[in-house]
This record gives structure tokens, sequence and C-alpha cells, in this order.
């Protein structure tokens, strides 16, 4: 009984894990998703979702931040990694969110890729792009595909109806609505740091 008191907990283990030192940040989430199972395998940490949630942002938290609060883990996207991709698409993790995940045969091949990655034993020519699908992407993408943006990448003039358009203003709109809906892609563009959409929108407001 004197054992088990004196037991360190999991989550305790789980605070003092430190964010990785290598490059992390080329790899796509799914391998980060495995090496997260490992790494917690490893220690003899069962890896439950709330385990996995908690290790993942701490061991790579510019991946799996929430988007405009870098301090906290983005559940959502976590959850999306190791459920939806992992274990139900891809099959790389077995298990489920109630009993815990296990890598699989399959994904224990892309465990150990990952891995060489992260030693930079493989070299990554592509950048994955961290940004998850949330709102402020989905309305930043539509905005890309406006008449407007499109010429502003062109150097053409812009009608003020393009720019309505763009910003999802009616014809008769006020200067208020055009200015809320200006802020509005602003915070978004920012908040996922797509600057050549921020110039745009500053290109915007100069031209009004």
């Amino acid at each position: 009984m004197a054992s088990m008191i004196g037991k360190r907990s999991d989550e305790d283990t789980i605070r003092e894990f430190e964010e990785f030192e290598g490059e992390y940040i080329p790899i796509d989430r799914d391998r980060l998703a495995l090496f997260v199972v490992d790494f917690l395998a490893s220690r003899n940490i069962e890896p439950t979702l709330d385990k996995i949630t908690a290790a993942a942002f701490r061991i790579f938290p510019k991946k799996f931040h929430l988007i405009g609060f870098p301090e906290y883990p983005d559940g959502l996207t976590i959850y999306t990694c190791f459920w939806l991709h992992d274990t139900k698409t891809k099959k790389w993790l077995s298990g489920s969110v109630q009993s815990g995940f296990k890598i699989t045969e399959k994904g224990k091949y892309l465990l150990e890729e990952t891995k060489k990655m992260l030693e930079g034993k493989i070299k990554i020519t592509k950048v994955q792009k961290i940004v998850p699908k949330r709102k402020e992407l989905t309305f930043i993408n539509i905005l890309k595909k406006t008449a407007a943006y499109k010429k502003y990448l062109e150097g053409e003039k812009i009608t003020n109806f393009e720019i309505l358009e763009a910003l999802k203003v009616p014809s008769s709109g006020s200067k208020e609505l055009i200015e809320k809906n200006l802020n509005k892609y602003l915070e978004y563009a920012n908040r996922i740091n797509d600057f050549s959409a921020v110039e745009f929108l500053e290109y915007i407001r100069k031209k009004n």
C-alpha cells in the first residue's frame, strides 16, 4: 500500500513533458500522433484521449495549439488526427476514445519513418500546412477566390462593386457595415497568419 501512495501519477509526468527540440513543423500531425502514442506507451502511460491531448500539446505545441490561443491545446484537431485519421481512415492506430489507442503493424512502419524525420535522417521537402480547418480558414479561402483578390494579385484596378462582393456587403450597405466586415476578415487573416490576405485587406482599407 505504501508503494501505491508514493506512485507518481501519469498526469504529473505529462505536465513535465517538454517541447520537442528538433524541427517538427514540416511533419504532418497524423505522423506526430503516432509519435505521441509511442512516447506515452514507452513511459508506461496508457494512451487515452485525455492524456494524448495533453501530451501532444506539451511535445508539439506549435502543431497542436488552438488558433488565436497558442497557450491552449486544440482538442478538436487532436481528436480528428488520432481518431478519424489515424484510426478510422489510415488504420495506423487501433482502439477507441473509450479504450485508448495502440499502434498497428502498419502504423509501426510509419512511426519508424517519422522518428527518422524528427532525427533529421529523412529530409522533408514539402512543408505541411499547419492551419486546421476552421471558420477563419474557410472565410479567408472564400475571400481569396473573389475577383477583387485575384485582380489585386495581378495589379489590376478593382471596382467598388468587387470590393463589396469580396467583403460580402450588399451594394446598399453602409460604411459601418463595410468597416465591420473588413475588420472581421482582418481578424481572421491575422489569426491564421495569412499575410497575403492581410495585405490585400489593408489595401482595401486605404482605397476606401
